[in-house]
């Protein structure tokens, strides 16, 4: 074994794990041991890439994918496996079945069981458990001290566990019949629990189709049915186009912004008005009702505004700096102004730039399930200007909240990813022209109004539910850890009269009767 001697060195754990002896309460009738005198150390290892002759072979090998994969859990299959020659011709070494594995460095912390003989990569320190020590009490025991082993390793980028560390590990145990009923019942309860979290893990995707329903039933006049039938003479939604057509002309006529300009971009003397266009493309694929009609962006846009290419350093601002937004400020549902970067460039400044409450921001470029993600800026509380990837936008005649969800619902997700351009595999973009040409149903505007009513209604239930089910997953994994430590303190069950005394623990290490060291011989 590599790695110098056991350290002198004492850390003490939480509960029943320490480097070295440490003085930590024990459990009535357990006893403190060093896990070398209980189970026989062993380290795993890489056999060489540069020989093909060594991989693909019937030895299942573990590597930190593995572990990650099976955490807390047996193993019975790996991602690679080795031959012969490959363990021959290297350090690994071939396990017998109810080794327990701990990852040491990378990624720390994880624990699995070897379901038949297996080796393991270098990441690896593995404990083939004597009679005195059953291999899923120690798999549970490493699994409760994991906070423990980060304080065990050393390193500040990636922690790394040493064997000098790992030699002089002790662990405090009841005796080998009271390990086994503690493992039982930790297997009991936890199966209760990942049974819990199984059903909790399904809950987000079942909101997520709710939520997409309530926010197509709203754009096809579903949501809306029953309050159209108590208000049957509600002005129609071609009265409300019309006026916005009226209006989008007198801007042009007073000199205003043009439909497609932002305040730094003056009109030229000669640009003529262009008249909205109507909806382009394929044919429409659902029916709206009577007093709705289908319109193109293009003719609710009182103005679109893009930011600048900035040269930023990689870091939020601080204060009394200016920002410039990243993409994903506006990705998650809602603007998030922590998610910039500082300009770089002070000379470039533009204060018509920065990001104003009630601005409606949105994602020109990003992956096909990113681009056309939008926000309305609320809490805006730093200066933090537009990036050249984000686009403001200003409507004519209705509430921006309606073009909001129809953008984030089925069928605006639907016509931003059929106009979007760009590599499939890559960043899309959806230029401003093709904008104009997203397909839009409008209802009169008072149904409008309701239906947005009636839209934060059912998707702050949702909101509401997601946010139970969150709270009950967390409880879930508390009251796993309290299981644990409770089991660990000597806790969780009574202990038996009939159980020999945890002195006994040692003897089997004392009459040399520790699982035979050297290599298996594999029989697969």
């Amino acid at each position: 074994m590599s790695g110098g001697p056991a350290t002198i060195n004492v850390i003490p754990g939480r509960y029943v794990l320490s480097v070295g002896r440490a003085e930590m309460p024990t459990p009535k009738g357990w006893r403190w041991a060093c896990l070398g005198d209980v189970a026989r150390l062993e380290s795993g290892h890489t056999p060489s890439r540069a020989h093909p002759e060594y991989w693909d072979g019937e030895i299942p090998w573990i590597g930190i994918k593995d572990a990650r994969q099976h955490h807390g859990h047996t193993i019975h299959r790996t991602l690679q496996t080795v031959t012969r020659a490959g363990i021959e011709n290297s350090a690994a070494r071939i396990l017998p079945a109810n080794t327990v594995c701990l990852s040491r460095t990378a990624s720390v912390g994880y624990v699995v069981v070897m379901g038949r003989e297996m080796a393991t990569s270098q990441d690896f320190v593995n404990w083939v458990c004597g009679p005195d020590l059953d291999p899923h009490f120690l798999k549970m025991l490493l699994i409760a001290e994991n906070e423990s082993l980060f304080r065990f390793g050393k390193g500040t980028t990636h922690t790394t566990i040493y064997f000098p560390e790992v030699k002089a590990f002790h662990v405090c145990l009841p005796q080998v019949t009271e390990q086994r009923r503690i493992v039982a019942k930790l297997e009991e309860l936890m199966a209760r629990s990942r049974r819990a979290k199984e059903a909790l893990d399904a809950v987000p995707p079942l909101l997520d189709k709710l939520r997409q329903s309530i926010l197509a039933a709203a754009f096809r006049g579903d949501l809306t049915a029953d309050w159209r039938a108590k208000n049957p003479k509600v002005e129609p939604a071609d009265k409300l186009l019309a006026r916005i057509r009226a209006e989008r002309r007198a801007r042009w006529g007073a000199g205003s912004v043009a439909p497609l300009e932002g305040p730094n971009r003056p009109r030229s003397s000669s640009a003529r008005y262009a008249e909205p266009r109507d909806p382009e493309g394929p044919a429409i694929r659902f029916d709206i009702p009577e007093t709705w009609q289908w319109v193109s962006l293009d003719l609710l846009l009182g103005g679109i505004e893009a930011g600048a290419s900035f040269s930023c350093e990689e870091r939020p601002p601080s204060s009394g700096e200016v920002g410039v937004l990243k993409v994903s400020a506006v990705t998650w549902g809602e603007y998030d102004e922590e998610e910039s970067k500082t300009c770089g460039t002070p000379e470039r400044l533009n204060p018509s730039l920065f990001v104003r409450p009630g601005d409606f921001l949105f994602s020109r470029a990003n992956t096909i399930d990113l681009v056309g993600a939008c926000v309305i800026a609320s809490k805006v509380t730093r200066q933090i200007m537009l990036s050249d990837k984000i686009l403001r936008m200003r409507f004519l005649g209705i509430p921006p909240e309606w073009v909001l969800h129809l953008l984030r619902g089925p069928w605006g997700r639907r016509e931003i990813e059929r106009l979007a351009t760009g590599n499939q595999e890559s960043m899309r973009n959806i230029g401003q022209d093709r904008l104009r040409q997203i397909r839009l149903p409008i209802p009169p505007l008072p149904e409008i109004r309701a239906a947005l009513e009636l839209l934060a209604a059912g998707l702050s239930a949702v909101e509401a539910t997601r946010l139970q089910a969150n709270a009950c997953r967390a409880r879930s994994v508390a009251l796993d850890e309290a299981v644990l430590a409770k089991a660990f303190r000597g806790e969780l069950l009574p202990q038996a009269p009939s159980d020999e005394p945890a002195s006994a623990l040692l003897d089997s290490s004392r009459n040399g009767t520790l699982p035979h060291k050297g290599k298996a011989r594999v029989g697969l």
